[in-house]
């Protein structure tokens, strides 16, 4: 799960936060709730229509989701047939621009005076979802939920299908493996086909036990559709255990997605770690870090 640290010299800052995250304890249901709520409506519904008509009760009031149910409602309709099969909490407290970033209709459909209102007092939760209506049965969410009035509320939702998502569920995955031997799946799953993770996690699975230990706190994307030349240059040891042509194979199109990440046990509270993502058959896969 990642979790955000923040750190300041000021005493108020430190006390507002206090506030917030106090605040924050004592709503009524948690972030995983009020998703579980919205698919449950989905499937109780008779009609799209009554469906959509119960959605303004569990929006935040900087949601866009009341209008899209009255104007749009069909933007709604494919949670009629969406099963949730897991959910978690991948994120607290993401900041005004990680807000802006859950999906570009949202950051077109809301003020900067909402977007404050919710930013870093907020929870992103993911959802793998069943329906018969994708290829594979099963795709996945990301919603981003606040705290408004003692409850736990809706905010928008994007597709878990990004650089960062994708970096994020490796990142997961990796710390929810009980062993290093249990890397192999959880690691092949979400690795793009050039990417030689897979023989490193049968290999020499020792190269994950940084991931396994340390705190995820931010992701962001900083480079976009690296050419070969530069993508040996920024992942060196990615080249010496790989070919030249599986190198080719995700040159121009690929993305580097840069990690925050703190380590308690090296007593080292922030750094950044570079990742190369690519995407395959749709979905976006991890190739080096």
């Amino acid at each position: 799960m990642e979790r955000r640290t923040f750190l300041s010299a000021s005493g108020a800052s430190v006390l507002a936060f206090a506030a917030a995250r106090d605040f924050a304890s004592h709503v009524s249901n948690g972030p995983k709730t009020v998703v579980k709520e919205y698919y449950r409506r989905a499937a109780a519904a008779e009609t799209a229509r009554a469906f959509a008509s119960s959605v303004p009760e569990l929006a935040h009031s900087a949601s866009p989701l009341p209008k899209a149910a009255e104007d749009i409602p069909r933007t709604l309709d494919g949670a009629l047939n969406q099963e949730v099969a897991e959910i978690e909490v991948v994120a607290e407290d993401i900041d005004a621009q990680a807000v802006r970033e859950v999906s570009d209709f949202f950051a077109g459909s809301v003020s900067d005076e909402a977007v404050k209102t919710i930013a870093e007092d907020n929870a992103v939760v993911a959802v793998a979802l069943e329906t018969d209506e994708v290829v594979g049965r099963t795709f996945a969410k990301e919603w981003l939920v606040a705290p408004e009035d003692g409850e736990w509320r809706l905010v928008w939702f994007g597709e878990r299908d990004s650089p960062e998502a994708a970096v994020r569920e490796f990142f997961r995955q990796v710390a929810l493996a009980e062993t290093f031997e249990a890397l192999d799946e959880p690691v092949a799953d979400l690795s793009h086909s050039a990417s030689p993770l897979v023989n490193v996690a049968e290999y020499t699975p020792w190269y994950f036990r940084g991931l396994r230990r340390q705190e995820l706190d931010r992701t962001e994307v900083v480079t976009e559709d690296v050419e070969s030349a530069a993508i040996a240059s920024e992942f060196t040891s990615f080249v010496s255990w790989t070919s030249r042509d599986a190198i080719e194979d995700i040159a121009g199109e690929n993305a580097v997605v840069a990690t925050s990440l703190s380590d308690d046990q090296l007593g080292i509270e922030t750094f950044e770690q570079r990742w190369l993502v690519a995407p395959e058959y749709g979905e976006w896969r991890v190739v080096w870090f």
